[in-house]
């Protein structure tokens, strides 16, 4: 265990690998605004369409 620990000192691999991380964080935060803008832009889109139809039921957007 401790020639491991000597290497991964050594080894600047841990560098990348929080690069990794942050870079994944980014990505992930703009997909979760993305498919929280799209899914409200969405369910407004469907919710016109029904209104347009005209009909019988309820057409709001259920959340």
């Amino acid at each position: 265990m401790t020639k491991f620990m000597k290497k991964f000192v050594k080894e600047e691999s841990g560098a990348a690998i929080v690069e990794y991380g942050l870079a994944l964080l980014v990505v992930a935060s703009i997909a979760v605004g993305a498919f929280s803008f799209l899914g409200s832009e969405t369910a407004n889109n469907v919710a016109a369409a029904c209104n347009a139809l005209n009909a019988q039921n309820n057409c709001a957007p259920t959340n």
